[in-house]
């Protein structure tokens, strides 16, 4: 009877057509996932908003105030706010760490850019800042 070391055991289980790479479509291109024609495509809109600016912190209520009057209005369908905690290198060399809050909109397609683009100028205007980071990725969900 033939034995097996157990790397090599390991390497032939991960190949197993049970393992969850069996279930994912990978395109040629860059490793990427393919997206499955069945189901309907959506625009995943991630917009990064720091809570400091050079002069004070905006407080939750100055967040809360700007959510309901200027983001809901704009996307009423719903969306998720996720606090959380970041870093970025200012435009003058410095490290800013900050607390921030992510607000994630679905949006099915076509995107409306110009509903985004007036958040984060109003933002940008209302609590001086330098800017409000947007990540567009599209995306398959269901409800």
């Amino acid at each position: 009877m033939k034995t097996y070391s157990l790397p090599f055991i390991l390497c032939l289980s991960l190949l197993s057509p049970l393992t969850p790479t069996h279930f994912l479509q990978i395109s040629p291109v860059m490793g990427q996932e393919v997206l499955d024609p069945q189901k309907k495509e959506w625009i995943k809109v991630e917009l990064y908003f720091g809570l400091s600016s050079k002069t004070r912190e905006i407080s939750e209520q100055e967040w809360q105030q700007f959510l309901n009057y200027e983001i809901t209005p704009r996307f009423p369908e719903g969306l998720t706010v996720i606090d959380s905690y970041g870093q970025y290198l200012h435009s003058e060399g410095c490290l800013v760490k900050e607390r921030a809050k992510i607000a994630i909109i679905l949006l099915k397609q076509p995107l409306n850019e110009q509903k985004i683009q007036e958040i984060i100028e109003l933002f940008k205007e209302t609590f001086q800042q330098e800017s409000v980071l947007k990540v567009i990725t599209p995306v398959q969900a269901e409800f």
